[in-house]
């Protein structure tokens, strides 16, 4: 219950108090105020509200542990929203080195397929603003954890992290990627308790607090920060398990840049490997709900 009402508390620190009126990080609409000089992706938002659902997706939160073996995930998901599906595929792989103080992190959609209505387009101000299909190959995520602290006898696990985004990302004239490249750098704690208690394996509380950088395309304002951080909760069984956790981000230019998001996982144990299954909700500033199915697999070597 103490991890649940700690969402909550969150959850509720997490919500702006901004006005929602004329703001100055909005460029104006391309339709019907061009000038006839500028190019057409001066007018677009780089803001996860404006974009596809991989374009500035709230990244995944660190638990405060690097796994003490090599872990991979594969999974399709399938994205829906009023206007706007997009299925991708999508990996993630840690490989633990130094005796697991050390994780190397990778992360990557390498295809994603999407369809948009015009009402969609037209909002997101894509290069002609009519309803638009096709594929788009996504970002580059690679990045560096490092253990602070595992297993103290008094304090919780902690666990830096910093990553990098590439700007490999296509798709830009119909706003699935922004083309431009991002950083973001966090810290997380949490602890396990419970272990091994009949069918019960452990639960695990995690949090995470950071912060967000990347490019945008307005000239007076060329980078946006954010605030990011993140609290979760994970109920492990002999047999399966269900994680749940609330992630999201707050940028300064209040133009949809400020997303969070529910995630919850559902996992059966085969072996090393899961069979898994999830949901994510934009809860703000990601108007995109997600399914996704596929594996994941620890242990097929050690560190």
């Amino acid at each position: 219950m103490k991890g649940i009402s700690f969402l909550i508390v969150l959850i509720i620190l997490a919500i702006p108090l901004g006005l929602q009126s004329q703001n100055k990080y909005f460029p104006p609409d391309p339709y019907t105020n061009w000038d006839g000089i500028t190019h057409w992706s001066r007018y677009q938002i780089s803001s996860p509200g404006f974009l596809g659902p991989n374009a500035l997706p709230v990244p995944l939160i660190h638990k405060a542990n690097v796994p003490d073996e090599f872990y991979w995930n594969g999974v399709y998901e399938y994205y829906f929203n009023t206007g706007d599906q997009t299925q991708d595929f999508r990996t993630h792989l840690i490989f633990p080195v130094a005796k697991g103080r050390i994780g190397l992190e990778f992360k990557y959609v390498p295809v994603e397929f999407f369809k948009m209505d015009s009402a969609v387009s037209r909002m997101r101000r894509t290069i002609d603003g009519k309803a638009a299909e096709g594929a788009a190959f996504g970002d580059v995520y690679f990045g560096t954890m490092i253990q602070i602290l595992k297993d103290h006898k008094f304090l919780p696990d902690l666990l830096v992290s910093m990553s990098c985004r590439t700007a490999s990302g296509t798709g830009r004239e119909y706003a699935r990627h922004t083309d431009s490249p991002g950083y973001y750098i966090d810290a997380s704690i949490g602890d396990t308790y419970g272990k091994n208690v009949g069918f019960f394996s452990h639960v695990r509380w995690y949090a995470q607090v950071g912060f967000y950088s990347w490019q945008t395309y307005l000239d007076n304002y060329p980078q946006n920060d954010a605030l990011l951080y993140g609290a979760g909760i994970d109920f492990d069984f002999k047999d399966f398990f269900i994680n749940q956790s609330i992630n999201g981000y707050s940028g300064y230019m209040g133009n949809g840049d400020e997303p969070i998001t529910y995630r919850m996982d559902f996992g059966i144990k085969i072996g090393k490997a899961d069979l898994l299954f999830g949901y994510e909700k934009g809860l703000r500033d990601f108007p995109f709900q997600g399914i996704r199915a596929g594996f994941q697999v620890s242990g097929l070597t050690s560190n």
